[in-house]
């Protein structure tokens, strides 16, 4: 059996159908299946779900999707700038579109976001997962394959193995102009993962911010991940880790748009082009 994986795929549509387009050419699988994260982030969120469903891929969970669904039920704690990209997609997308499975299980295999119970478990972190690892009882022999790390991590802790696959999308630390995805065949006697990466021009991706609305309805945060997928390299992260610091400088609970704008004027943007001239450029 051959099973071809994508995970992170985050609203990247030109990712996304590049990898598939690699993934039909080369490998001809018998199923396709998205580790979570589908969408956030990218510009493109209904159009990456439609062409999901349209090549009958089963998609999973992922901690952005409960994101998101958090906004749409109108749940606490999503007030603030850092989170504009989430309500960009909650006025887009419906609460069936983007509910899934937490895991799916093929004997002694796992398919899951991060782990099936914590969407958000550190699988890119070894020092922090090999001893909460370590401490989980799961059977002997079981491997877990993730997404949620944008670059591939493997662990193995005693007799448990957990290979996070990287973000079809948006890699953290990746090459430009391609969409990671693997391929898992299963045989009698074990499996074996190969990981492929799909080219595709990261030219394309910055015009569908503009198109899809994104870039008006939060520039700033477009601006961050049109560059992280152009460049796939993070700078996400490094953005909100400074807007959290002067929001809590001023005694806010939430990143205000104040705070926000404060750290767009001060974050060091490649090439010291701000949002503003970002956007500006592209008209």
């Amino acid at each position: 059996m051959r099973i071809a994986l994508l995970a992170d795929i985050h609203s990247n549509l030109p990712a996304l159908i590049a990898a598939l387009a690699d993934i039909d050419r080369k490998h001809a699988p018998d199923s396709i299946v998205s580790l979570g994260d589908q969408v956030n982030l990218g510009p493109s969120p209904r159009e990456v779900l439609a062409l999901l469903r349209e090549r009958g891929v089963t998609c999973l969970h992922g901690n952005h999707e409960r994101y998101i669904l958090s906004v749409l039920h109108g749940e606490p704690g999503y007030d603030g700038a850092n989170f504009d990209s989430l309500r960009f997609n909650a006025a887009r997308l419906s609460e069936e579109e983007i509910s899934f499975p937490r895991e799916m299980r093929l004997g002694s295999l796992i398919f899951t976001h991060a782990l099936p119970e914590d969407d958000r478990f550190p699988v890119y972190k070894p020092e922090e997962a090999i001893p909460a690892l370590a401490g989980m009882d799961f059977p002997q022999g079981t491997h877990i394959l993730c997404g949620h790390g944008h670059n591939p991590t493997h662990l193995r802790v005693g007799g448990m193995t957990v290979d996070s696959i990287g973000a079809a999308g948006c890699m953290d630390d990746g090459v430009p102009g391609t969409a990671s995805y693997t391929i898992l065949d299963i045989e009698k006697g074990g499996v074996a993962l190969r990981p492929f990466l799909a080219q595709y021009d990261p030219r394309a991706v910055r015009p569908l911010f503009r198109e899809s609305g994104m870039a008006d309805f939060c520039p700033v945060m477009a601006h961050i991940i049109c560059l992280q997928m152009e460049r796939q390299k993070d700078l996400l992260v490094q953005f909100v880790t400074q807007a959290r610091r002067i929001a809590a400088a001023k005694g806010e609970q939430d990143v205000s748009r104040a705070s926000w704008m404060e750290t767009d004027a001060g974050f060091p943007w490649p090439g010291g082009v701000g949002t503003a001239a970002f956007w500006r450029a592209q008209m």
